[in-house]
């Protein structure tokens, strides 16, 4: 067995639960709380679309579909959440083990406003229990010629896989 092999095993497990555990931290819906997102977005020429993906407990007791709803509002300089313009809002509905995802396309105006805001919430405290994760991020155009970058938020799997390839590249210096 080759000694590097060996050595990227348990290193590269190391690595990939503690970037999962860093990530999952992030994306768990708040406790007793409606709201699962309120986050902000600095949108630049390169944000393609705004994301958030709303993933239902495997058993929800009968519950039925949880909705969600989710906006994006534009704020300028002097506004603050909830005083700016609402630029889209819908309800997606998420089932018992299933994810549902949201996708908020940009057009050349919303880039004037200083911060875009992502909120996501359910109807009732009660039904923050039914969403096990929320996930969001921006999707970045990337330039040709040079490669494409990493978007704004790459997510726990993306981060992980990033960090695997660091460390297998570090691993196979010796």
């Amino acid at each position: 067995m080759n000694r590097n092999t060996t050595r990227f095993r348990p290193l590269a497990l190391v690595v990939l639960l503690a970037g999962l555990g860093l990530g999952i931290s992030g994306v768990v819906a708040q406790s007793d709380s409606t709201t699962l997102v309120d986050e902000p977005v600095t949108p630049t020429n390169e944000t393609e679309s705004i994301y958030l993906d709303a993933t239902g407990i495997d058993d929800m007791n009968g519950s039925g579909l949880v909705d969600v709803t989710v906006a994006v509002e534009g704020l300028t300089e002097n506004e603050t959440a909830g005083d700016g313009t609402i630029l889209d809002e819908t309800t997606i509905s998420v089932a018992a083990g299933t994810t549902e995802s949201y996708d908020y396309a940009l057009v050349d105006a919303d880039r004037d406003y200083d911060e875009l805001r992502l909120t996501a919430t359910v109807a009732t405290a009660d039904d923050d229990e039914l969403i096990a994760s929320t996930d969001w991020g921006t999707l970045q155009r990337t330039s040709g010629g040079a490669g494409g970058g990493l978007g704004e938020e790459t997510g726990a799997i993306g981060t992980a896989a990033v960090v695997l390839v660091v460390v297998w590249l570090v691993g196979r210096e010796d």
